[in-house]
């Protein structure tokens, strides 16, 4: 009987391990992702949809991305900017500031438009969206599932404008921010370029 149990035991730590791994090898293949993308980030790239779509990681899985980004953060600060004119027609679309410029304390991933609280204080959080025409947009900064704040913006004809919103709010460690379209009101082109970028940033007060 003992050898039986011993026997289960085994199997059942084996496919554990098996998981396990499965695992890591899918974190590694995102962080590999997101370093390919932060290495492109001051190149000229062409128009596409930078907007991610919907998040499909449980949030207590991506706390693991923390042990990245625990070393010096003290100061945490980043600010981002989109690198070209970007297709976002979709509700609840996070917006991924693909160019960095800065990124003290390396929590904020490009790759995902999504700064994760490397420790717990209030933060000011900032964003600003640039649109031309007949596109209009809500945009709305996220702490985690709560809309902390929205901004609308609908230029119309011919005027080419932005729009920004701030927040100052509290965050704790392993919470995810972003900025993301609204659900009613999205249609056309958010513009970026050397005109006027539209960008998002970040910094902890206290």
């Amino acid at each position: 009987q003992k050898t039986i149990e011993s026997q289960n035991t085994a199997k059942k730590q084996n496919d554990r391990i098996a998981q396990l791994e499965a695992r890591i090898q899918e974190l590694k293949t995102g962080c590999k992702a997101e370093e390919n993308t932060s290495e492109n980030s001051g190149k000229d790239l062409s128009s596409e949809i930078f907007v991610t779509p919907l998040r499909k990681f449980i949030r207590k899985e991506r706390l693991s991305s923390l042990q990245r980004t625990t070393q010096n953060t003290e100061t945490v600060a980043f600010f981002a900017q989109l690198s070209s004119h970007t297709h976002a027609f979709d509700a609840h679309r996070i917006i991924a500031f693909d160019k960095t410029i800065t990124n003290v304390g390396h929590a904020y991933h490009p790759y995902s438009g999504t700064f994760i609280a490397p420790r717990s204080g209030v933060y000011v959080f900032t964003w600003t969206i640039r649109l031309y025409g007949d596109s209009y947009h809500t945009t709305e900064l996220m702490v985690n599932n709560q809309i902390v704040n929205s901004v609308y913006y609908s230029p119309h004809s011919n005027v080419d404008g932005g729009v920004s919103g701030t927040a100052v709010v509290q965050v704790n460690q392993g919470d995810d921010v972003f900025v993301r379209t609204g659900a009613n009101y999205h249609f056309g082109v958010i513009r970026s370029d050397s005109v006027g970028r539209s960008s998002f940033a970040g910094w902890i007060l206290m």
